[in-house]
């Protein structure tokens, strides 16, 4: 079960992400998410990677179909994955964005 604490530190991370155009950048080129996980504690945000599986699992219960389907995007190496793992996240990204080049 995800403590309040972490689940708070999560949240400010992931709102931190939709703020800085500088931070969200440095998750283009993360493929894991260990790497989310190690990326988040480098710039402040100290968890467990236990707790962003948690909060994953928890944020992707609530999704469509649809949204599932796009959250579970196979390219590890496209630079939209890691923007994938998080429904604000996903909401940063346009149309098409799964396409082209990674």
């Amino acid at each position: 079960m995800l403590n309040s604490s972490s689940r708070q530190i999560i949240h400010q991370f992931i709102h931190y992400v939709v703020q800085s155009h500088e931070i969200a950048t440095g998750l283009k080129k993360l493929t894991t998410h260990g790497q989310i996980v190690d990326y988040a504690n480098s710039k402040g945000f100290s968890f467990a990677k236990a707790d962003w599986d948690e909060f994953i699992r928890s944020d992707s219960e609530s999704l469509s179909s649809q949204n599932k389907k796009s959250a579970h995007f196979d390219n590890t190496n496209h630079w939209s994955w890691a923007f994938r793992q998080v429904s604000s996240w996903r909401a940063m990204l346009m149309e098409g964005a799964d396409q082209g080049s990674s």
